[in-house]
């Protein structure tokens, strides 16, 4: 079963790469998302090592947190759907003027 968690963790960082791309195609994800997504399935791979009945659970949640990726369900700091910045350095407009 660590197998199966090591082959998720790797379809994991492959999926949060292949997002990040997509956005933009020459910035690679900061470090803090690896890391992030490093740590879960490292958490799932100990407790799979350690009670070796929750190894099929624990290999299903890794799973399931691919196919959350994949399908853009989860939140923005787990992963999420990538968006672009605002430039939020632009002073308000006046009263009464529309911008574009």
């Amino acid at each position: 079963m660590e197998r199966s968690i090591l082959l998720a963790w790797v379809a994991g960082l492959g999926l949060l790469t292949w997002r990040e791309l997509q956005v933009s195609p020459w910035k690679p994800p900061p470090p803090g998302r690896y890391l992030a997504a490093s740590g879960l399935y490292a958490a799932l791979g100990l407790l799979a090592s350690a009670a070796p009945k929750t190894a099929p659970v624990a290999a299903l949640t890794a799973w399931g947190f691919d196919l959350a990726l994949f399908l853009q369900v989860l939140p923005q700091t787990a992963g999420g759907p990538v968006t672009t910045q605002q430039n939020t350095n632009q002073a308000p407009a006046p009263e009464g003027v529309q911008t574009a």
